[in-house]
């Protein structure tokens, strides 16, 4: 009896990392959506900079190595136009 308690309880546990995976992928996605609309609404050089940095940290935590790459590529476009925009340079690298 306390075999078939304890294989119970197994195959309960069994399908709750199945639905936490699921959840967190629900999260992810979530969380690029609205990143990536965040994003599109911005208008201005520096608003589109951070709202791209917002994307790349939402990839990032997605575990999407393929798309943050893409995405940091773009933000570092932005921040350039950003820095132009704004008559600004650069900082040095250490």
């Amino acid at each position: 009896m306390r075999g078939l308690a304890i294989l119970g309880a197994g195959l309960l546990c069994a399908g709750c990392g199945q639905v936490a995976d699921a959840q967190a992928k629900l999260i992810d996605s979530v969380r690029i959506h609205d990143a990536v609309a965040g994003y599109e609404k911005a208008s201005q050089p520096v608003d589109r900079c951070v709202k791209a940095k917002s994307v790349v940290i939402a990839y990032t935590d997605a575990r999407d190595t393929a798309e943050t790459a893409a995405w940091s590529a773009r933000e570092h476009e932005d921040c350039q136009a950003a820095l132009i925009a704004l008559r600004a340079r650069a900082p040095a690298k250490p």
